[in-house]
């Protein structure tokens, strides 16, 4: 199963790059086939086709984002990570989700 197909993704990963790459110690590595972006090299938020997968959340936050999108845990070729929120965007979804990027890479960096 290919999980990330650039084609469909293209525009929505380019305009979170525009944000995310500006933050400190932040480096794009390609993980389980997706652009993923590490803090001190522990994975935050990793892309999938037409949506993003935080990583480092706690279950407060995760109820906290349900209220915006709709969320479901990974599901790794049939191995489900529930601790990681899968999350479909749009480029206008991108103002509201970035806080809870920017937590889940505000505890990879705490955790390093």
């Amino acid at each position: 199963m290919k999980w990330y197909i650039e084609e469909k993704t293209k525009e929505l990963r380019q305009a979170f790059e525009k944000e995310i790459l500006k933050w400190a110690n932040v480096d794009y590595k390609m993980m389980f086939g997706c652009p993923c972006y590490l803090a001190n090299g522990k994975m935050f938020v990793g892309f999938v086709t037409n949506g993003i997968v935080i990583t480092k959340l706690s279950n407060v936050e995760k109820e906290e984002l349900k209220k915006f999108k709709e969320t479901k845990p990974f599901n790794a070729g049939g191995r489900v990570i529930s601790s990681w929120v899968n999350v479909d965007l749009e480029v206008s979804d991108l103002e509201e989700i970035m806080p809870f990027v920017k937590k889940s890479y505000n505890r990879a960096l705490d955790s390093s």
